[in-house]
């Protein structure tokens, strides 16, 4: 048979083979896959850090929270302080709580035994414990890092490298209240790696070089009497060396925390007056008119309104709202001023005055009454407006400076009532609510600003938020800042372990020695301006309450009300012309028709004996300065008087400076005003700085020169110098010292009296920067 017909082959496709290959391929890949999941790619033990808080009081819980990727057999956590705590496993995260009874600078780590082995891993968790205060016969002490021959491992931390010397400051915050109790020893115990290690003593060998290890220091401060009665305290530091080290800082994205002295009294709008509560008012609540680097501006009010004849007519804006979401009324608007003219009267002091004196007529303090409230506030709740009839013509800026000022925040009318502030709008009502004679604490105020309070404990912290509502504008921006939490600290030392910590991001710390020598870690936002009240004279000083604080008395308690005396009183003050307050005392006590109204004689005794006059000053401000105003003033009265220093702490001012009961004739108080100081914040795991914080957010609503219970202003300088405070730059500069060229301005009070406000320009520098001195001003007399 024939052999089968056969064609031509087509060619074979490689194709096919490829085909064959990526299969094959494919599952190689696919059983390595398998076997990859049976078998997975071994990790390495581990455990972090979840949460854990780096500042608490002695007394306190401190709880931390550690997560681990394997089982382990056992987790040791060492405190600092020489207790260590031991677990087995139970769950991945664990949560662990010690506390520590004595105040210090500790570092947390762990060590961790797994199946594999012992892990010692290298993060350190720093933990600043502040003393929640000590008993009358204790007394504390205290250890601080001055300096190293060698930085840090880890930035603003105890974490050094092997062979490093450490120069020390052992020292102590004082003897015991109890004055018959003293610091009879103080003995630093320096422990390695659990051993004693050496003993230090203050102003002895005060350095360390330190090794490979882990370094507690136990500073020990005992305290006796005569009677042999020992007391003993104890502050701790610890230093880790490991030039491997991590540290674990607990940071919150996009909220700061600010650390401040003293804490806040009362957050009446309308009774508010010191910085501590205005610093909170003035990011929470709003003010018909706000006052800005470009000028005034409407924030309550929909626009700035012109002047018809006295009066005022305020457009209420649709935008403004409570936190509560509730629209802002005209009769909120009207109920707060009233509130605020009612409250004038009370004491302690409160802002009223600043607005009573342009409203009501005459006497204001007794001309607040239904009939002339009335008269001066009106509102109209269908088209929103609220009218303001002033008791003579008044230019715009005088008007918007007294409503940007404290005491005319708007509240709301419903949460006033809700806090006591309930008035009947009738003849007997007003009258009621006058003869009441109460005041209003409040802890907290309801929002129309920017911010709005979520939480709080007084004397301890306040948080604030961002309330939703706050719609904002050009010239006050909805904040950039989520949440702000004001820690009240009592030691600047504590702030400072806050700042190095990044529990806090800032704070106000004076430029003086010791202080400075802490913050050479921790960068500073040099204010571009120093607005300074130096010294407050008191026209009418309670001489019964001052005979409580101090025997050298000697003075006629009317004595300041007089223009010349404070004239030379002030040039005596360091820096100044001593020749000329020389002058000025001699011109004073020679005018015989002046100076026997105050029964002075010519040789300057009063009743026939040498003055006596105290300058009151906090601890803090009574430095060589201060001592040498008091010589100064010693030798412009020709050696024949004397000036002796009383300090006294925060709360003495704030119970007497505002009060109305005043008992002293010269003071120095320790606000951002009067001191030298800088604003400092913290730049660990923060991208933000304070000059952002200041203009898009969180503000300090520092009043500068016209705050507290001075004289109002001229408007005009009111106004330059809040310019001046919010926008340093040479024009604003040039027009605050063109209006401060006269020393003497009579302000008419509508009191039928003449108040003498005696201003004095310190303001010399040209090189973009105020001096020292800044801006003196003196009290609203009454004469």
């Amino acid at each position: 048979m024939p052999d089968p017909e056969t064609y031509p082959k087509k060619p074979r496709s490689t194709r096919k083979k490829w085909y064959a290959v990526i299969i094959v391929l494919v599952l190689i890949i696919s059983s390595l896959g398998v076997l990859s999941l049976l078998h997975p790619e071994s990790k390495s033990p581990d455990i972090s850090v979840d949460t854990a808080p780096n500042y608490l009081k002695t007394g306190s819980n401190y709880t931390i929270s550690l997560k681990a990727n394997e089982p382990y057999k056992t987790l040791t956590i060492f405190w600092g302080d020489g207790n260590s705590t031991a677990l087995n496993y139970t769950q991945e995260t664990v949560s662990v709580s010690h506390m520590y009874d004595s105040p210090g600078i500790y570092y947390i780590y762990y060590i961790a035994n797994f199946t594999s082995g012992p892990e010692e891993f290298n993060t350190y968790i720093p933990v600043y414990v502040e003393s929640a205060g000590t008993g009358n016969r204790t007394a504390e002490g205290t250890l601080t890092i001055l300096k190293s021959s060698i930085s840090p491992v880890v930035a603003n931390s105890n974490i050094y490298s092997n062979n490093t010397t450490i120069g020390m400051n052992i020292s102590n915050a004082g003897n015991p209240s109890n004055s018959t109790f003293t610091i009879v020893n103080q003995t630093l115990y320096v422990y390695k790696n659990g051993g004693l290690n050496k003993t230090l003593s203050p102003g002895n060998n005060d350095t360390l070089t330190v090794n490979t290890g882990y370094y507690m220091l136990k500073l020990s401060t005992i305290t006796g009497n005569k009677a042999g009665t020992n007391y003993t305290t104890y502050y701790y530091m610890d230093i880790p060396v490991n030039p491997a080290a991590k540290l674990y800082i607990n940071t919150v994205n996009n909220s700061i925390v600010m650390d401040s002295l003293t804490p806040y009294a009362n957050l009446n709008p309308q009774e508010a007056y010191t910085t501590f509560e205005l610093e909170i008012l003035g990011n929470i609540e709003e003010t018909l008119v706000g006052n800005g680097s470009s000028g005034y501006f409407p924030e309550i009010a929909a626009s700035l309104p012109s002047p018809h004849g006295k009066s005022y007519t305020f457009n209420i804006s649709s935008k403004a709202k409570f936190s509560t979401g509730q629209p802002v009324t005209a009769y909120d608007v009207y109920y707060s001023l009233v509130m605020d003219l009612l409250l004038e009267n009370k004491e302690p002091q409160t802002p009223g005055w600043l607005l009573a004196q342009y409203l009501l007529p005459g006497n204001y303090h007794s001309t607040d009454n239904y009939t002339n409230i009335k008269n001066a506030i009106a509102y109209n709740n269908s088209t929103q407006t609220v009218t303001l009839n002033f008791t003579a013509k008044l230019q715009p800026d005088t008007v918007f400076s007294i409503l940007s000022s404290p005491g005319t925040f708007i509240s709301s009318y419903s949460y006033l009532v809700q806090n006591g502030e309930n008035l009947t709008l009738s003849p007997a009502g007003v009258r009621a609510f006058e003869n009441s004679n109460k005041t209003y604490a409040m802890s907290g105020a309801i929002s129309d600003g920017p911010y709005m309070i979520l939480s709080s404990v007084p004397g301890e912290y306040i948080t604030m938020v961002r309330n939703p509502f706050f719609i904002g504008n050009a010239n006050n921006s909805v904040p950039t800042i989520n949440s702000v939490t004001i820690d009240y600290i009592s030691q600047y030392s504590s702030i400072y372990q806050d700042l190095r910590f990044n529990t806090s991001q800032l704070a106000i710390f004076p430029d003086t020695y010791p202080y400075t020598s802490y913050l050479t870690t921790v960068k500073p936002y040099n204010n571009s301006y120093n607005v300074s009240t130096i010294y407050d004279f008191n026209a009418n000083v309670n001489k019964t309450i001052l005979g409580k604080y101090t025997d050298q008395v000697n003075f006629p308690a009317n004595l300041f009300s007089n223009i010349t005396v404070r004239e030379a009183f002030m040039e005596a003050y360091p820096g100044n012309n001593l020749t000329s307050a020389e002058a000025l005392w001699k011109s004073f006590i020679s005018n015989t028709t002046t100076s026997s109204r105050f029964h002075i004689d010519p040789s300057g005794k009063y009743n026939n004996k040498p003055l006596e006059i105290p300058i009151f000053a906090m601890p803090l401000v009574s430095g060589p300065n201060l001592s040498q105003f008091a010589a100064n003033l010693k030798e412009m009265t020709n050696n024949s008087s004397s000036f002796s220093i009383v300090t006294e702490p925060v709360s003495f001012f704030n119970e007497y400076t505002y009060s109305g009961l005043n008992p002293m004739p010269i003071y120095e108080t320790i606000t951002a005003e009067n001191m030298n100081l800088s604003a400092y914040y913290s730049y660990l795991g923060s991208t933000m700085n304070y000059t952002h914080a200041y203009n898009n957010g969180f503000s300090n609503y520092s009043f500068a020169a016209s705050h507290m219970n001075q004289s109002i202003i001229m408007s005009q300088l009111n106004s330059n110098i809040s310019s001046l405070v919010m926008n340093y730059n040479q024009t604003n500069l040039n027009k605050t010292k063109s209006l401060m060229n006269s020393l003497y301005l009579y302000i008419n009070t509508s009191r039928s009296i003449n108040t003498k406000l005696y201003l004095q320009n310190y303001i010399t520098a040209g090189n973009g920067t105020f001096d020292s001195q800044g801006i003196v001003i003196f009290n609203r007399l009454s004469m």
